[in-house]
């Protein structure tokens, strides 16, 4: 089993990582299907679609098929937000998932060999994160890390009993934008986040339970040893833009907290505490130089991952 987060500080380039990976595994062959998205995202890999999405790794993928009519497209989203609305189906709210049962829209978990998916998760608390949590000074509010971890760890339970779980089980490869490493973001810190949760709180929440006793296999950071706000606010100017940047991509000493606890001794001492709490095996940690061009980066991942794969 492989599951490997790509994860690190805002602007490390984590989506460029995940597609350059992601076309690695189809190179050689290997069936993708990326989850990552909305419920109807998910939805639009469940077997009763199987006319739709047998082709394609996404729904985004299959929206953009100029070779499919707009009435063939209209004609999913109709179905899906029947599940979704429960327009004529009983029970309603039939969101997608790898169990086989009544109250879900089974995914068969052997349509792929490689899994694509995300956090924070477009559906359920992950919305909430993505769109409150991450965004407050737009709702007239200020950063709220508790608030966060609570709600992170909410989706961590329903992604991994939905998903997540079935495909370790199933011996799968997944691949997932960022993971419980996210914790940078929420713990304590005197000087830059005092409104942060306690490590010792964190890692007893629910959801953050089943994520350190299901922790990845492997995980990759990019980030650096050389970060300061002066660098932070340069790259921030040249990868943020023509995008819509969030609180937290804007917050620049929290950025630099952030990239100083992907960097050190900080992540990987916070997992050994937590996997041996739990009594799980540690992941493999890998570190990577976010300022290396893209090419660099992308070859040095690759050569770690088939190290790992054995090819």
């Amino acid at each position: 089993m492989l599951d490997l987060v790509v994860g690190g500080p805002d602007m490390s380039g984590t989506s460029t990582q995940i597609k350059f990976i992601i076309d690695y595994f189809k190179s050689i062959g290997k069936r993708v299907k990326d989850i990552t998205g909305t419920e109807i995202d998910a939805l639009f890999h469940a077997e009763i679609f199987n006319e739709y999405n047998s082709d394609y790794i996404n729904l985004r993928e299959f929206l953009n098929d100029k070779n499919v009519s707009d009435e063939r497209k209209k004609e999913f989203i109709y179905k899906a937000n029947d599940l979704l609305l429960g327009l004529s189906s009983k029970p309603d709210l039939r969101i997608a998932s790898m169990c086989k049962n009544d109250i879900t829209s089974y995914i068969d978990p052997d349509k792929a060999d490689v899994w694509i998916m995300e956090e924070p998760v477009r559906r359920g608390a992950g919305q909430t994160n993505r769109t409150l949590e991450q965004n407050r000074s737009k709702f007239n509010s200020e950063l709220e890390p508790m608030s966060a971890a609570f709600c992170h760890q909410v989706y961590r339970s329903d992604e991994f009993y939905r998903f997540r779980k079935i495909l370790r089980e199933r011996d799968k490869i997944i691949i997932r934008s960022r993971s419980e490493e996210s914790v940078c973001y929420q713990i304590f810190d005197r000087k830059v986040l005092q409104n942060g949760m306690s490590r010792s709180i964190y890692i007893r929440l629910p959801g953050n339970k089943i994520a350190f006793s299901n922790p990845p296999t492997h995980i990759f950071i990019a980030c650096s040893n050389n970060m300061d706000n002066e660098k932070y606010v340069e790259m921030k100017l040249k990868r943020g833009e023509g995008r819509a940047l969030d609180d937290h991509e804007n917050n620049v000493d929290y950025q630099v907290l952030v990239n100083r606890r992907y960097s050190s001794d900080w992540i990987d001492e916070l997992y050994k505490d937590a996997c041996e709490k739990y009594g799980s095996k540690m992941p493999e940690i890998t570190k990577f130089d976010m300022f290396a061009g893209k090419d660099e980066i992308k070859e040095q991942m690759l050569s770690k991952l088939k190290g790992i794969l054995g090819v």
